[in-house]
């Protein structure tokens, strides 16, 4: 009777404790929002878990060189727009002094003054923005290709500077002209090109990383992440069970007292 009672004792004991591990299990997944807080938890889902997780660093590291590579294509952008702009000057300047009837010689020769400065500038953004390609990577080995026609067109507008064979003193306005219209063409297509660039190789990757990281995140979190309405549900039906190991052992131990006493 006494071994019986003890058994019996001692088996509440184990369900009272397994129902105490259980809840305390419950609650931590609640705490901490997660389903795996332990290797135990769930050993294969936490391996696949940490591979995705690995998978996901890999996707953010490309991401970022991605997006420095963006920033490095909207420098080069920037540098081949301010050439675009001071060609656009440049074109005007050109017209009004082709017209000689309307321009006295000292006009013609401030002008002159005004294509100096910009075609210096012209080769300082055009030395920038080739220094700039570095930072990307067009396709088939596009930056040198471009590099090149960018220093040819340079090279062509210091050919409007006082004392090159095109300034305005030469009345070589048809050569103005072409050496104006070309270098504007050349810098509107690198423009184009790296906006090219931009658009369909650089922003495209970066769409389907963000597609990919977002698959594998939710990959991630049905893994790991705790279902809170199925979690709670569980902490209520424990307390219960916890409740009824209580009061069960409760009564075994009187039980137990009991039967001592009547035997003692």
């Amino acid at each position: 009777m006494i071994g019986r009672i003890s058994n019996n004792t001692l088996l509440q004991q184990h369900m009272y404790q397994k129902n105490s591990v259980e809840q305390n299990r419950i609650l931590q997944r609640l705490a901490t929002g997660r389903r795996i807080n332990a290797g135990r938890d769930d050993p294969a889902g936490l391996i696949a878990a940490t591979n995705l997780e690995s998978a996901i660093a890999a996707l953010d590291g490309e991401s970022r060189a991605l997006q420095r590579v963006h920033s490095n294509a909207n420098i080069a952008d920037g540098h081949a727009a301010q050439l675009s702009s001071m060609m656009s000057e440049l074109r005007g300047l050109e017209v009004a002094s082709a017209n000689s009837g309307a321009l006295s010689d000292a006009e013609i020769e401030a002008n002159q003054m005004q294509i100096d400065s910009l075609a210096s500038s012209i080769q300082r953004f055009a030395q920038d923005t080739i220094s700039s390609l570095d930072g990307i990577s067009l396709p088939d080995g596009g930056n040198e290709e471009l590099a090149e026609q960018l220093r040819s067109a340079s090279n062509a507008v210091a050919s409007l500077m006082s004392g090159g064979a095109n300034d305005l003193r030469s009345g070589n306005y048809e050569d103005i002209e072409t050496v104006i219209h070309d270098a504007t063409t050349t810098f509107a297509e690198a423009r184009g090109e790296i906006g090219a660039y931009q658009k369909y190789n650089v922003e495209t990757r970066q769409n389907s990383l963000a597609v990919e990281r977002e698959s594998l995140m939710a990959a991630h979190s049905q893994i790991m992440d705790a279902d809170y309405a199925e979690e709670t549900s569980n902490l209520a039906r424990s307390k219960i069970l916890m409740a009824a190991s209580t009061k069960v052992l409760k009564i075994a131990n009187q039980n137990a007292g009991t039967v001592l006493n009547l035997l003692s």
